[in-house]
């Protein structure tokens, strides 16, 4: 098989960090820290005013003050780019498998597997068919990351109240527009769970994916380990940490704003 694949295995490689992967990276780095800082703090402000801005400041400043700032922008392009392709899979995949009772028991049914796998059994296949570079980092982070946006599409949508669904059916709405005015609109804060989750897998296999030599914050890490550098060890998972913080402080407000909204 990987004999089969590997013309196209290694066209998509070299595609992907020559025009896609490696420029996204070159440029996320060529940002100042203060214009990642001021955006930061201008979406707390959005989403949740003044505290939110404060704490969305406190959190990426410290990636600023940390002194890895450069090993944290590479991780934070390489979950970007995984979270993106994982919405780009899972959510479609969701509202097909949403639209019927047998294909979301089944697709469920899938994600509960997947799940029950140890995280590091998703770097197999990519480094046979990528070998060891970004490609397979952020592929592994992909997949891994499509399981939790893909179950909580499915649970979104299957819990609007089926009395939403049938006034807007009895208005003549067709089956698109039910979707995308009621079904989706309802089940945003469901979805932002999902993101939630999603961005947390990705940044977790990422980390994980130093085993096979990434350049991020979790290769620091895993030098630090075996060096016993607990001092260095320290400031890096705090910077793991705050990135994590800062997409969830993000996302639950926005959820809890959406919710108002809808009268949740």
């Amino acid at each position: 098989m990987i004999t089969a694949l590997n013309p196209l295995t290694d066209w998509l490689r070299a595609f992907l960090i020559t025009w896609v992967l490696v420029p996204f990276r070159d440029t996320l780095l060529a940002v100042p820290f203060v214009a990642i800082v001021a955006l930061a703090t201008a979406a707390g402000w959005a989403v949740g005013g003044l505290r939110s801005a404060l704490i969305c400041l406190g959190f990426v400043g410290f990636l600023a003050v940390s002194g890895w700032w450069d090993r944290s922008m590479i991780t934070v392009y390489m979950v970007s780019f995984a979270v993106g392709n994982a919405l780009v899979f899972g959510l479609p995949l969701g509202i097909w498998a949403a639209a019927n009772e047998t294909r979301a028991y089944r697709v469920l049914l899938v994600c509960d597997t997947a799940q029950t796998f140890p995280s590091f059994i998703y770097l197999i296949p990519v480094v046979m068919l990528f070998g060891v570079n970004d490609v397979a980092a952020i592929g592994a982070g992909v997949v891994f990351a499509t399981i939790p946006i893909l179950r909580y599409t499915i649970e979104g949508l299957r819990g609007v109240p089926p009395a939403l669904i049938e006034a807007a059916e009895m208005s003549g709405a067709s089956r698109a527009q039910v979707l995308w005015n009621v079904r989706l609109p309802m089940a945003v804060p469901t979805l932002a769970i999902g993101l939630n989750q999603t961005i947390m897998f990705a940044l977790f296999m990422v980390i994980i994916a130093a085993f096979i030599g990434t350049r991020d914050l979790g290769q620091e890490m895993q030098r630090a380990l075996s060096t016993t550098d607990v001092g260095k060890g320290l400031v890096l998972g705090l910077c793991v940490a705050v990135m994590g913080l800062w997409a969830d402080h993000l996302l639950r407000r926005w959820s809890a704003k959406r919710a108002r909204v809808l009268g949740l």
